[in-house]
């Protein structure tokens, strides 16, 4: 901790790092729907209190994750002043529609959003970056602090990853899920590692992460989807010009959405990051890569936690 007197008073900064994490999605006017992950580092300054202290260091781990996970946290973030998003309060819930030109795709992509409240998270821009969560992050934990804490700098980052490691970006909603994942669209930044008879198979994680998932991907299950076509089945992205309807109910209430086909990739049953590793080892298994030898998939859900699958 870092002190300075200033007139009589003692005022000294803190910081904790990694004191939480978000993850979550976010609506690009350029792209869609988005997910994301972030470690989440917090400064705090400000007069020193009888102990020493601007603030105890456990109560503001408490107060940072209680924060985060009431606001941001698993929701799906929207720039509300882009016009290429309009809202809606309808007797069914919040109805999100949003426009995207898509650097992927070079053409127009529609999304809806219909959810309870709280799944969505506006912000007062015209698209979000994390310099523009940084400080509503700080200004959320700011109000919750004494006035004795004078400044608050939450600093937000991306894991960092090797070169060439393979990485991708999914939404998702897990339908049964009692707690915030139910949310359909909340998403992660996640890493993926694929093994070969022990061999670590860097082109074959480069191939599920960009060709098979298409970097940046939503996750649905068969069941999930309203009214499927006959063609549509796990492991593939469908190539539909009509969009995918997704709905189901939670404990939070109704979710529905609709989303480009080409942007959805189907799993069997439970969009669990479980299902999802199985899902990838599975299409390995079915390309005959080394036919006979083990495969494993190490699929991550953000940062630092995952699944493995192996055949």
């Amino acid at each position: 901790m870092e002190e300075k007197a200033v007139g009589r008073e003692l005022f000294g900064r803190l910081f904790i790092n990694d004191v939480d994490k978000i993850d979550c999605a976010i609506f690009d006017p350029s792209v869609g729907v988005v997910g994301q992950s972030w470690m989440v580092d917090i400064t705090v300054s400000g007069k020193l209190d009888a102990n020493g202290f601007v603030y105890d260091f456990s109560h503001l781990k408490k107060l940072v994750k209680q924060v985060l996970k009431s606001s941001l946290d698993h929701t799906l973030i929207i720039p509300v002043q882009s016009k290429l998003v309009h809202y809606q309060d309808t007797d069914r819930g919040d109805l999100w529609r949003l426009q995207a030109k898509s650097r992927l795709t070079g053409v127009n992509s529609e999304w809806t959003y219909l959810c309870p409240k709280g799944a969505v998270y506006p912000i007062r821009a015209v698209q979000v970056t994390r310099e523009i969560v940084e400080q509503e992050c700080s200004r959320l934990v700011r109000h919750r602090l004494p006035e004795d804490v004078v400044a608050v700098e939450i600093h937000l980052r991306k894991e960092d990853v090797q070169s060439g490691q393979a990485f991708f970006r999914y939404s998702h909603g897990i339908s049964g899920h009692d707690g915030l994942c139910q949310r359909l669209f909340h998403g992660h930044r996640s890493q993926i590692e694929v093994y070969v008879a022990d061999e670590r198979r860097h082109d074959l994680e480069q191939w599920l992460a960009h060709e098979v998932l298409g970097s940046v991907v939503h996750i649905a299950s068969l069941p999930q989807i309203v009214n499927p076509d006959p063609s549509l089945r796990a492991g593939t992205r469908p190539e539909m010009t009509t969009p995918l309807t997704i709905s189901y109910r939670g404990s939070m209430g109704l979710f529905e959405a609709t989303v480009p086909a080409n942007r959805v990739f189907l799993v069997e049953d439970g969009t669990s990051i479980e299902s999802i590793s199985q899902e990838l080892v599975r299409l390995i298994a079915s390309e005959g890569v080394e036919i006979g030898a083990p495969i494993k998939v190490k699929c991550f859900e953000g940062v630092g936690k995952g699944a493995i699958a192996e055949l």
